[in-house]
C-alpha cells in the first residue's frame, strides 16, 4: 500500500484479539521501519501511533502479507495518541499506551532524572523493543517523551544503561550522554536476514537526552549466547570506566576502559541463580564497622556481596534474595546520583485494560544491613517521596475494628508490633486481603481477582515486625522489618477508590494512615 504522508504521525489500529502480522515501512527503495502489530479496524481496541514527521510531503509503502483493505485503516493525524485512563497509578511509572519491562538508561544529569525504557508502542504484548524516555525532577512526577530509539538493521533495542560524560573521556563533548545498549540481532527480520548477532552498542546525546544518535561503532562484539544488558559505571579507586555484561546461562563478564570507547575483558563470573540485567554497585553497610560492601545484582533480585577491585569481584556471601515476590524484575540503579543508591525495577503487572501493561516500582534507596553471618539487603522510600507524605490517621487499640476510604489519593498505611506478639492483624483494601499471622509468621496476600494462590511472606520470628504498604493504582509494595522484606503485589483496579479496613486480635504498637499529595 502506498500512503502519501500528509500529516505528522500515522495512526495504527489495534485489536487485541487479533493475531500478529509483520509491517515493513518503506520510502522508496529504503526500509526505514518494521513492526510486528495486531492490527485491528473499526473494531479496535486503541490506536498507536508512529512519528512520520520525517517523511511529510513523501509517499511510503507499507508492505505485508495481510489483505490491502485491512491496511486501509492506517490513517495519517495531525496528533499523536491521547490515552486518559482513570485507573492510571499516580506514584508509579506506567506508558502512555503499549508495553513496557526493563528500565533502561537510568541517569540523572543537569537536574533531570531521565527513565528510559522497553517499549512496545504497537501493542500490549512484548515485542517491537523500542527505548521509550521519560524525565521527571522529583522522581514521582514523569513527563512522557518521544522514544529516543527504535528496532534498526541491527535489531530491536535491548537494555543497557546511561553516563554522562562529565570529562569527555570518549570525545563527544564535555557532559555528554553516553548509552550503552544491546542491539538485538535476530529479534526482527530485518537484522535477522543479514546474520544479525546480540552485540552492544553506543548512542550519544548532546541535548540533555532529548534525542539519542546511534554510533556506527561496535562497544562489545558477540561473545556468548544471547549476550545483552551493559551496566557502566567508573571505579574511582583504579581509576577506569568498569561494564558489567550478562553472556549467558548464569555467565557474567567484567570489562575496563579509558575511553568508553574500548573495553578489555578482565573477569568472566558464573552465580547459581543469577541471569540478566547485572548491575554492580557500592553500598553502605547500616550499623556496622566494616563501612561499605561491593553488590554483585541480576535481573530477580539475586545478589552477592564481596569486594571488587576494578578488575574482579569476589564474592563474601551465598547467593541471596532481595525479593519476597516474583512482581519486581531488571531493576538498574542511577547513575550520576551523589551520596546514595536509588533502584528502580520493573513490575510485571498483568492488567492491560488501561490499553497500556506494567509499570515501574518506586524509586527506591539501597544499603545493606548485618543479619547473622551474612547480609540483607534493605529498601528505602526516597526522600522524594517522603516530602510528599502527609499523616492522616493514628489509630489507637480501641478503633479495631477500623475502616476507612482511601478517596482516590496513593496512601500508606504503617503497622509496629512488638516482639513475641501473638494472635494476628487481618486488612482489607478493596479485594485485597492482608493477613499478618503471629502464630505462623507470615504475612499473606490474597486477592481471587488477581492471582489463583496466595502469595505468602515470612518473617523472622525473633523479632518485632514492622510493616509499611504503600498503595497505588493496581500495585501494593510493600516494606517490612524497615525495609529488608520488600515485594509487590498487584491489586484490582481502583483500589484507591475501595475501603481499607482492619481488625486485630495481636496487639498493634504503632499504627498509621497516611496520604500522599502529588
Amino acid at each position: 500500500m502506498i500512503l502519501h504522508i500528509t500529516e505528522p504521525y500515522l495512526w495504527m489500529p489495534v485489536n487485541k484479539k487479533n493475531p500478529e502480522v509483520k509491517l515493513h515501512f518503506y520510502c522508496g527503495h529504503t526500509k526505514f521501519q518494521e513492526i510486528d502489530i495486531q492490527l485491528g479496524g473499526t473494531d479496535g481496541d486503541f490506536y498507536t501511533a508512529m512519528d512520520v514527521s520525517t517523511y511529510l510531503d513523501r509517499d511510503i509503502e507499507i508492505r505485508s502479507e495481510i489483505p490491502e483493505d485491512l491496511l486501509s485503516n492506517i490513517f495519517c493525524y495531525k496528533e499523536k495518541v491521547q490515552n486518559v485512563y482513570p485507573f492510571r497509578p499516580q506514584i508509579h511509572f506506567a506508558p502512555e499506551f503499549g508495553w513496557h519491562n526493563d528500565p533502561n538508561g537510568l541517569v540523572f544529569a543537569d537536574g533531570v532524572y531521565h527513565l528510559y525504557y522497553q517499549w512496545n508502542p504497537y501493542g500490549v504484548i512484548w515485542g517491537n523493543m523500542h527505548w521509550g524516555h521519560a524525565a521527571s525532577r522529583d522522581l514521582i512526577h514523569w513527563e512522557h517523551k518521544p522514544a529516543v530509539m527504535d528496532p534498526d538493521q541491527y535489531g530491536t533495542v535491548y537494555s543497557g544503561c546511561g553516563w554522562q560524560d562529565r570529562d569527555n573521556a570518549a570525545g563527544f563533548g564535555k557532559d555528554a550522554l553516553l548509552f550503552f545498549y544491546t542491539a538485538a540481532g535476530g529479534c526482527n527480520q530485518w537484522s535477522a536476514e543479514t546474520g544479525g548477532q546480540h552485540t552492544q552498542r553506543l548512542a550519544v546525546s548532546t541535548d540533555g537526552g532529548e534525542t539519542l544518535q546511534r554510533t556506527d561503532q561496535t562497544i562489545i562484539p558477540h561473545l556468548a549466547g544471547t549476550n545483552r544488558d551493559p551496566k557502566v559505571f567508573y571505579h574511582k579507586d583504579s581509576g577506569a570506566y568498569i561494564m558489567i555484561l550478562y553472556l549467558d546461562g548464569y555467565e557474567f563478564a567484567i570489562f575496563r576502559s579509558a575511553d568508553l570507547l574500548h573495553w578489555e575483558e578482565t573477569q568472566r563470573y558464573c552465580a547459581e541463580k543469577m541471569q540478566e540485567c547485572p548491575d554492580l554497585f557500592e553500598l553502605p553497610v547500616d550499623q556496622s564497622a566494616s563501612g561499605r560492601k561491593w553488590v554483585l545484582w541480576a535481573a530477580d533480585g539475586y545478589y552477592q556481596v564481596g569486594s571488587f577491585d576494578g578488575y574482579r569481584f569476589t564474592p563474601e556471601s551465598a547467593v541471596l534474595s532481595s525479593y519476597c515476590t516474583k512482581l519486581p524484575y531488571a531493576a538498574q540503579t542511577y547513575a550520576g546520583i551523589e551520596g546514595r543508591t536509588v533502584s528502580v525495577a520493573w513490575l510485571r503487572l498483568s492488567n492491560d485494560r488501561g490499553n497500556y501493561r506494567c509499570a515501574m516500582s518506586i524509586p527506591a534507596e539501597l544499603s545493606l544491613v548485618r543479619h547473622h553471618d551474612s547480609y540483607k539487603m534493605r529498601f528505602r522510600l526516597p526522600e522524594e517521596l517522603l516530602a510528599c507524605r502527609q499523616l492522616c490517621r493514628t489509630l489507637t487499640e480501641n478503633e479495631s475494628p477500623y475502616e476507612t476510604c482511601l478517596c482516590g489519593r496513593p496512601a500508606e498505611i504503617s503497622l509496629r508490633w512488638k516482639a513475641q506478639e501473638t494472635g494476628l492483624t487481618a486488612m482489607r483494601i478493596g479485594d485485597t486481603a492482608i493477613t499478618v499471622d503471629f502464630g505462623s509468621r507470615n504475612i499473606s496476600f490474597v486477592n481471587p481477582q488477581v492471582y489463583s494462590e496466595t502469595i505468602t511472606v515470612p518473617f523472622d520470628p525473633d523479632e518485632s515486625l514492622t510493616l509499611d504498604l504503600v498503595i497505588d493504582q493496581e500495585v501494593i509494595e510493600f516494606f517490612g522489618n524497615g525495609g529488608v522484606l520488600y515485594g509487590a503485589v498487584e491489586t484490582e483496579e481502583n483500589i484507591l477508590g475501595k475501603k481499607f479496613s482492619l481488625e486485630s486480635t495481636a496487639r498493634i504498637d504503632s499504627s498509621k494512615l497516611y496520604e500522599f499529595i502529588v
